[in-house]
């Protein structure tokens, strides 16, 4: 029961972290700008809009009863979704956009440019990725404590990166 309470929860705060104050897109994607073919098929409210420093944390789609078979990883999303839940008044005060998104591709956005990010099948199933209007990108696999998240993102906010910690 306490799983599908933090599922239901990540969730419903993927659902209330998004677009508020986001420009209608026709106003921010000049009519001469092609669009990959690629891009054409990706719904409006997969896009995470970056004008500016951005944090998406992403985790694995898994119904309930995958979860109940799989403690380790539902141990892994409480967790997640504690550490970033808490670092996020930090997080919006060093000017930091806060995203979650379900899935292994991330699809990004600003007003000149998108792209994705596709997590490798090698790789953590949870995790964040750090990126800017300026399309810098750092990738951090795995659940950070808040401190970490904080620390991280005022690193990548100064230099354009992240050291491995």
């Amino acid at each position: 029961m306490a799983r599908r309470i933090v599922v239901t929860s990540l969730l419903l705060l993927t659902a209330g972290c998004g677009r508020e104050g986001v420009p209608n897109d026709s106003a921010t994607v000049p009519p001469t700008t092609a669009i990959d073919s690629g891009f054409a098929s990706v719904a409006d409210s997969a896009w995470v809009d970056v004008s500016g420093p951005t944090l998406v944390g992403f985790f694995p789609i898994r119904s309930n009863d995958q979860l109940e078979r799989d403690p380790d990883l539902a141990t892994a999303l409480d967790d997640f979704a504690y550490y970033i839940g808490t670092a996020m008044d930090s997080l919006y005060a060093a000017g930091f956009t806060v995203h979650y998104r379900g899935g292994d591709t991330l699809w990004l956005r600003n007003a000149a440019s998108r792209w994705r990010f596709v997590r490798p099948p090698d790789s953590g199933d949870v995790g964040y990725v750090l990126t800017d209007s300026l399309r810098n990108m750092a990738v951090i696999y795995g659940v950070r404590t808040w401190v970490d998240l904080i620390e991280s993102s005022k690193e990548f906010k100064r230099t354009g990166q992240v050291r491995p910690r």
